[in-house]
């Protein structure tokens, strides 16, 4: 962990997983998250959608950031969106809505990540259209689709139980930065 603050420029926070955090000189713990863990099972049906939904791409890593920024500040950079595919939902005038995408890819596994709307848009499905639609694109490539959510979101964690994800631990994220 040592090595670890040697990649952090000024400014710079990362989450790291772990039940403990051991102090490491140079670095500082600015926040810890509890977290759920949580899978969508393989029988569970991906219902079909009418909510019109478009591929995002680097080209939108601007819009895609400030919108994960006002709905759920700190999980979400520019070069965020290179770690996986991405799909947004756009108003009538065209400003980004709603989106969600991919982040950790393991063998078998594909974290579904950046899971937001803006507020003014909440309650219109449009969350789980983009949900369904990252799971879809897992069931073509064969991986299982998974999550993680705050403990204390609890419309979020209502939504993932109603589509069939299922609880599968807990974790512990510790936000950290290099210190001065």
């Amino acid at each position: 962990m040592v090595q670890l603050r040697s990649l952090f420029e000024a400014g710079e926070s990362a989450w790291i997983i772990g039940e403990q955090y051991a102090d490491v000189p140079g670095l500082v713990r600015e926040e810890t998250l509890e977290c759920l863990q949580m899978v969508l099972p393989d029988g569970v049906r991906v219902p079909d959608s009418d909510i019109e939904i478009v591929k995002l791409a680097d080209t939108n890593a601007e819009e895609m950031e400030a919108l994960t920024t006002l709905a759920f500040p700190g999980f979400f950079r520019q070069r965020t969106c290179a770690m996986g595919s991405y799909y947004g939902v756009r108003s009538p005038s065209g400003e980004l809505i709603a989106m969600g995408g991919e982040r950790l890819k393991l063998e078998g596994f594909t974290e579904i990540s950046a899971v937001c709307t803006h507020p003014a848009f909440r309650g219109r499905g449009l969350a789980a259209a983009i949900i369904w639609q990252v799971v879809r694109e897992h069931r073509k490539e064969g991986v299982v689709s998974w999550l993680h959510v705050a403990s204390t979101n609890r419309r979020a964690q209502e939504l993932y139980l109603r589509m069939g994800f299922e609880e599968i631990r807990r974790v512990t994220l510790h936000r950290v930065s290099r210190g001065a």
